[in-house]
């Protein structure tokens, strides 16, 4: 698409993931088996046109470098397209690291600058959803707005303080916009996804970069956005913005009912399939003795138990009469004979031993049913044959539990 880029922000730190985000970005983090959730921004912009586009990252970056790269894997490297991470950096002139979303964007606007394009796309990395963005951008051309601010609806259920909430008055006119209040007003969010005209966001970050705070949404949009030539446009199906680990495993589980992932290849994601040569890996072998229902396997893994209601990444083994349920394990991870996992999330490479109960409900009688509190294992963990493990636990990076 001509004359747009795009500035993907995936550079933010959230402690709301535990274990699973202590050594990468949430960006990084496992998605369906063997996807990023970076995955949906990089895809979506991609399959929408853009192919300059600015990834902003900050909080332990390795492992979205090491995915990303320049990005081969979407077709993103080459003559008029490029993909361009940006840490924050030492220069010439005094620079730090970033002080928030606007600071970020406004220390990198020299790619702006080199691509001069007449529209920026600006989103997080950080959400999970399909979205075309043409008509967007052929919508804030027609209206000729300074700023596109796109919305969902989403139910009353799920509506709560964490989001930014849109008015919308005649013709999608943006009237006022509320960042996390304290009581949702509506239903009508900011997916934290915009258009803005170039110029327009120029001037905004240049005001802003004297001020004390720095958060494009809170400290910019909010007061500025009514005085603004400002529009709303929805859009349509599932934005998934997974705040906390709950949010992380409840989108898996949703995903796992209604279409078993199936979306993903009509969405067109597209990821990085060299990570541990699971582009040339074989399918996924279910042995006589193994009993899977409702679940999700990547290539390479192995059951031999019974694997219920769980998203398994790839090279998973499940030894038999092992029993994984409502689970979600990412690579490599070992699952030994007569192991019974419920509720579990496990970075990767973790060895759960023979017999042991992880996410054991009954050894924690005082903690809350259903999904939460989830039981996290970190990446290298070791849980010894017949240890149990109680419901709601964090078993550390490279921790090593062994039996009494």
């Amino acid at each position: 698409m001509k004359n747009v880029i795009a500035l993907v922000l995936a550079g933010g730190r959230t402690g709301q993931y535990g274990v699973l985000t202590r050594n990468r970005a949430k960006g990084a983090l496992t998605f369906a088996s063997q996807y990023r959730i970076v995955d949906f921004a990089l895809s979506n912009l991609k399959n929408s046109g853009i192919e300059k586009i600015g990834l902003v990252i900050q909080y332990l970056p390795a492992s979205l470098i090491e995915h990303v790269g320049v990005g081969i894997p979407w077709d993103l490297y080459g003559y008029g397209r490029c993909l361009k991470i940006m840490p924050p950096f030492v220069g010439v002139e005094t620079t730090a690291w970033y002080k928030g979303t606007a600071d970020a964007l406004w220390q990198n606007w020299n790619f702006v600058e080199d691509c001069n394009p007449e529209h920026i796309v600006v989103l997080s990395g950080e959400h999970v959803y399909y979205l075309d963005f043409r008509p967007a951008i052929e919508f804030h051309r027609e209206m000729r707005a300074d700023v596109t601010m796109i919305t969902c609806d989403l139910p009353p259920e799920d509506c709560r303080s964490r989001f930014g909430y849109v008015f919308v008055g005649e013709n999608s006119r943006v009237e006022r916009f509320i960042e996390k209040p304290e009581t949702p007003p509506h239903t009508c969010v900011s997916t934290g996804m915009y258009v803005f005209k170039r110029e327009v966001l120029e001037e905004l970050l240049r005001e802003n970069a004297t001020a004390d705070k720095h958060n494009l949404a809170k400290d910019i949009l909010e007061p500025r956005v009514h005085t603004l030539n400002s529009y709303a446009y929805p859009m349509l199906g599932r934005w998934d913005y997974m705040e906390n680990v709950i949010d992380y495993f409840n989108t898996h589980m949703r995903f796992l009912r209604h279409d078993q992932f199936s979306c993903l290849q009509s969405w067109k994601i597209l990821t990085n399939l060299e990570f541990r040569d699971v582009g040339v890996a074989p399918a996924a072998r279910i042995a006589p003795t193994a009993s899977v229902t409702n679940s999700l396997l990547g290539p390479k893994c192995i059951v031999e138990g019974t694997v219920e209601n769980s998203v398994l990444s790839p090279g998973v083994r499940v030894a038999p009469k092992a029993i994984v349920r409502n689970c979600i394990l990412m690579h490599d991870c070992i699952v030994e004979e007569g192991a019974e996992l419920n509720y579990v999330v496990s970075d990767r490479d973790t060895i759960f031993g023979a017999r042991c109960r992880v996410g054991a409900q009954e050894a924690n009688p005082h903690a809350p049913a259903g999904v939460g509190p989830l039981t996290l294992v970190g990446k290298h963990a070791r849980i010894g044959a017949t240890v149990v493990v109680p419901q709601g636990r964090d078993v550390d990076h490279r921790e090593v539990i062994a039996a009494d």
